[in-house]
């Protein structure tokens, strides 16, 4: 029989977690609106997007990004986000990862961890396709951190060494619930 232990996950503070989840919903709703060509006037937007290839500050989305940008809104609003685009710099460990993907994750408000992959060698997607380009893996002992939300049986996760000295990122396909761990903390 499979033991799964459950950890309390001590989080640093209710700030520092909304710190990120603020960042992290700011960049996806922002690099959707980039991807647009939309033209960037804060310091934070020209500092984190190549203004290059814009076109202006109109720009069409079409349904499913314009449904991304408003889930991603209404998420801010719920976490009370309030990024300074006077700053020149993003406080994402993932980003150039975040920079590969073609779906885009959202924050959710708590995080959890898996401590110490024991299942197989699994790939991890550009996109929630597995036929998508595949950015990395998850190995044996690998630590899995989870903060965004799941779409049908695909979670955007982070992968770690023991350390926690990041390894990785991308779609992972499963049901979270089956994942083999040593540990979940969260």
């Amino acid at each position: 029989m499979r033991r799964v232990f459950l950890l309390l996950f001590a989080f640093v503070s209710t700030s520092v977690a909304a710190h990120d989840n603020c960042h992290d919903l700011w960049f996806t709703r922002n690099l959707v609106m980039d991807r647009a060509g939309y033209c960037f006037g804060s310091a934070l937007g020209q500092a984190v997007f190549d203004n290059n290839d814009c076109r202006g500050k109109q720009v069409s989305l079409d349904g499913e990004a314009q449904q991304l940008v408003d889930q991603a809104r209404r998420l801010e609003k719920e976490f009370g986000c309030s990024v300074d685009t006077s700053q020149s710099q993003l406080d994402l460990d993932d980003l150039a990862i975040r920079w590969q993907l073609v779906d885009l994750p959202l924050a959710e408000e708590f995080e959890s961890a898996c401590i110490g992959w024991k299942g197989p060698e699994t790939p991890l997607h550009a996109a929630r396709s597995k036929s998508s380009a595949v950015l990395g893996r998850v190995g044996k002992g690998d630590y899995l951190g989870f903060r965004h939300i799941n779409v049908g049986d695909w979670i955007y996760v982070t992968v770690a060494a023991p350390d926690w000295s990041l390894k990785g990122g991308g779609w992972l396909h499963g049901d979270v619930n089956k994942f083999v761990c040593q540990n979940w903390a969260g």
